[in-house]
């Protein structure tokens, strides 16, 4: 398996990874096929289309600029994906909800209480109390369903004792009741059609199968009744983005919970779910999804959560997926995630794990700055105010590459949807540290946003990848794609090697606090000891052989449940399960509460001791063999490992922007190593040393740079080229005068601009603030050959790179390290060097989504030097991995 992989990225015959979003707005269709081609000249083999929106959506106009699409793809063995909607989220069914039945819309549960205190005989209440300003004065009051008075604590409103039934008190209007004494609370308990996020009003019921039809009927028939003989070939598949419950009027509150002062999604089945799961008198315990009731609360609001998120799975991600599997493609997608959103309510879909378990590959994305280099603790502000760079960093990518090895139908397979909304400061080195950060944590497909045949300069979210010309970058998008594909491939290749599972906290936070999943896993991941996300629904299938976990295809050494106030019964069981049959589970922060009756409600607290964070990872650490182990601490490496049978594939990834690693790791596998370029598919040996049971390995990586290593046995590459370690010499600076020209992009000759004396960025204030395009740094400079191969490096490089030395091109750079390797005979005593630096469109397009975010400098920086290239003997093998 191995040396199938390692051949395939060595000749770049490696399958496509990249479907990024192919917006449609209309326009001339000439416009469109131009962009279409230009996708596939950068190496992408996918597109998803996306009406964003298009004017004529599903009718001619669409279908003219759909067919154009098709025959380029056709022609150049690309892939089309639809995006499942006529407008961004899907849910508006192509506006069929707006002519639909009132039955397939949205419904929401609202509550409104008028409080009250007795003893008062023959009070009376209003029922129907609407808004008398502004555009709610309107309102659908809804229908009444219930009327409920509680009892409550004077000073907190905390409910006391049973709720009561007032609804046959009702006559013409009015709620006639003799008040008992004390302070007390009435309900009016209402269904409507009005409430939650204004935006999504006329979307679909995601809840409901006969609603989610709409869509189905609505779009996905009708694309498949005019191109039905490419389903499965051109056409891949539907892609689903931020469909959601969105109940909450403030439409980006990524903190609704129940307990908020919300309308609540709602529908019959959510009604008859409810009677089930609470008993007759469910109704009368409806006003706990609000107020507090002395924890009795508790397992009103989990039942709630579990109906609901169960529903959205049955009814709509599941719907979907099984209609498109069963015309013979895939469907895939995300939800909203942000900062914890995915297992809450308001945007998000209450379940992470739930919501994907139709689609075929498991999806998230990160847009508007939410991940950026820097910002992994604490909160930092971007597009949408405060992200929890925890979350985003150490969460996010996680979440989908979980559920890709969890679930078999995704067959390890996940995606992000990833740069959109970072603006034009966002360019390709930035993509390639987002490419790594996800690449790293497993995710396998990346789906750039985003390439608008808009007129330049379209407004709508850039980074654009092509932007009629005008992204100086362009030319320089299939190196990212090469790299992008190649490690997809080969880190899709045999197992996942994750030593630990960390429980899924949605169960936890629907009864209380929790720690969230990402916490554990910050503290397991900088101590470079993988992880997956598992929820608590795939306990019921774990199996134990020994003391190690099985969860389908993937194997743990323990399982990690972050600490919360409370459990649900049926998890404490499994996890009772689990350590009565030898699993270590181990609890971080404390041992929760059970919540509901049984053996389980003190069982775990009797059975366990919680391990505080501080001292959790020397606790865990000692519980598994197959970790990659460091001789120095380094929390800003990342590592991720695959056993691909004779040997394994390692990638590690340095996402500091400050700090140098220089360690040796240890990996647990015998053999040798070699280097995998992700950009070139070159194989290089490394330096190592190897005990027959492990293998030691020098690393030395500078800030936001990677690496990609094969251990084990040398049959894994037998056959392929590799190049011999080597070792750099003295380095010796090239400091000439540089003469500079500048162009824009598309301009086909350089302007002469001047001469500096020494490198600074031409960013500064009396240089080249506004200009976007390339820069060429022409000098001499004077050397002694010496008959060897010499490493050239740029230094510091912002941002992409392109060099020639005495006419030879020695290639391009992306992203860090700007080192380009100068072959044997090329330099001379007097050498003539060419470097093109290009920068991003942020300088001349200063938009607003790259005011959010700290600008780079333009131009070369340096310094820039050249050391001899030394062959890597035996000792200096053993010097290395020591």
């Amino acid at each position: 398996m191995t040396i199938d992989r390692l051949r395939d990225v060595v000749t770049g015959a490696v399958p496509n990874a990249i479907m990024p979003l192919f917006w449609q707005k209309g326009g001339p269709v000439e416009v469109v096929r131009e962009e279409m081609e230009r996708i596939g000249d950068a190496g992408i083999g996918a597109v998803i289309l996306e009406a964003r929106p298009h004017p004529e959506f599903l009718g001619d106009g669409w279908w003219r600029d759909v067919d154009a699409v098709l025959e380029i793809a056709r022609r150049r063995g690309m892939k089309v994906w639809f995006f499942d909607d006529d407008t961004f989220p899907t849910g508006h069914a192509g506006g069929a909800v707006e002519d639909a039945p009132a039955r397939l819309r949205r419904r929401f549960l609202t509550e409104r209480h008028t409080d009250a205190v007795g003893p008062a005989r023959g009070a009376s209440f209003i029922v129907d109390r609407r808004k008398f300003w502004g555009p709610e004065a309107a309102q659908d009051p809804g229908q009444l369903l219930r009327v409920v008075a509680y009892e409550r604590a004077e000073d907190s409103g905390e409910l006391i004792g049973d709720g009561v039934d007032l609804t046959g008190r009702i006559v013409d209007g009015v709620l006639h009741w003799d008040v008992p004494d004390g302070w007390w609370r009435v309900f009016f308990l209402s269904v409507s059609g009005d409430g939650g996020s204004e935006p999504h009003a006329r979307h679909i019921d995601y809840l409901d199968a006969a609603s989610t039809q709409l869509l189905i009927d609505s779009v996905y028939e009708r694309i498949h009744a005019r191109y039905a003989d490419e389903f499965g070939s051109t056409i891949a598949g539907f892609f689903s983005d931020e469909p959601g419950l969105y109940n909450d009027p403030d439409t980006f509150d990524f903190g609704s919970q129940l307990g908020k002062p919300v309308p609540l999604s709602w529908n019959d089945e959510v009604a008859a779910r409810l009677d089930a799961r609470l008993g007759a008198d469910a109704g009368l315990q409806l006003p706990l999804l609000w107020s507090p009731a002395g924890g009795r609360e508790r397992e009103v609001r989990y039942a709630y959560m579990d109906v609901v998120t169960a529903l959205y799975s049955e009814n709509f991600g599941r719907r979907l997926g099984d209609w498109c599997r069963a015309h013979g493609v895939e469907y895939i997608g995300h939800v909203i995630e942000d900062n914890g959103a995915h297992a809450r309510l308001g945007p998000g879909a209450g379940h992470y794990f739930r919501a994907m378990a139709g689609q075929d590959l498991a999806g998230v994305d990160i847009i508007g700055g939410q991940v950026v280099p820097g910002f992994s603790r604490g909160p930092f502000g971007n597009l949408t105010g405060a992200a929890d760079g925890e979350f985003f960093h150490f969460g996010l990518a996680k979440l989908a590459s979980s559920a890709g090895h969890l679930d078999p139908l995704k067959r390890g397979r996940s995606l992000c949807e990833t740069i959109g909304a970072y603006g034009w400061y966002a360019g390709l080195r930035l993509f390639t540290w987002l490419t790594d950060h996800l690449l790293v944590r497993g995710v396998t497909h990346v789906v750039p946003h985003a390439f608008s045949p808009a007129p330049f300069p379209d407004l709508d979210c850039p980074p654009h990848f092509y932007a009629h010309g005008n992204n100086p970058q362009y030319p320089y998008q299939a190196e990212l794609s090469a790299y992008t594909n190649r490690l997809s491939h080969l880190l899709q290749g045999g197992t996942h090697v994750a030593p630990f599972a960390v429980l899924y906290h949605a169960d936890a936070e629907w009864l209380g606090d929790a720690m969230p999943s990402e916490r554990p896993l910050r503290l397991l991941m900088e101590a470079q000891l993988d992880a997956d996300i598992v929820p608590a629904d795939a306990l019921p299938a774990a199996a134990v052989d020994g003391t190690r976990l099985t969860i389908g295809v993937e194997q743990y050494d323990a399982l990690i449940v972050p600490g919360s106030a409370y459990l649900p019964a049926h998890v404490a069981r499994e996890l009772l399960r689990l350590d009565d049959a030898g699993a270590p589970v181990v609890f971080v922060g404390s041992v929760p509460e059970v919540s509901g009756a049984g053996v389980e409600a003190t069982a775990l607290k009797v059975r366990f001791r919680p391990v505080s964070q501080k001292r959790f990872v020397d606790s865990v650490s000692a519980m598994t063999d197959r970790a990659v182990r460091l001789d120095r601490a380094a929390p800003s490496l990342r590592v991720l490992r695959r056993d691909l049978g004779e040997a394994d594939v390692l990638m590690l990834v340095n996402e500091s922007v400050r700090d140098t690693v220089r360690t040796t790791a240890t990996v647990p596998r015998a053999g040798e190593v070699v280097a995998v370029d992700g950009f070139t598919g070159r194989l290089t040996a490394v330096p190592s040393a190897s005990d027959g049971r492990a293998t030691r390995v020098g690393i030395d990586l500078a800030p936001g740079t990677a690496v990609v290593l094969v251990a084990g046995a040398p049959a894994a590459w037998d056959g392929l080229p590799v190049a011999p370690a080597v070792e750099r010499g003295t380095a010796a600076p090239i400091e000439p005068a540089w003469s500079v020209a500048i162009a824009t992009a598309g301009e086909a000759a350089f302007t002469p601009w001047r001469e500096l004396s020494g490198l600074r960025p031409l960013s500064d204030p009396d240089l080249l603030p506004r200009f976007a395009g390339t820069a060429r740094y022409t000098a001499t400079f004077g050397a002694e050959p010496d008959g060897l191969p010499h490493a050239l490096d740029l230094g510091a490089v912002f941002e992409l790179a392109a060099v020639r030395l005495n006419g030879v091109d020695l290639g391009r750079r992306i992203a860090p390290p700007y080192v380009f390797e100068v072959p044997e005979g090329v330099l001379g005593t007097t050498n003539t060097l060419q470097i093109d630096v290009t920068n991003t469109l942020a300088k001349a397009q200063p938009d607003f989504f790259s005011a959010f975010a700290q600008q780079e400098p333009s131009g070369l920086l340096g310094p820039v030097t050249i050391a001899p290239l030394l062959p890597v003997g035996r000792d200096a093998a053993e010097r290395g991995a020591a």
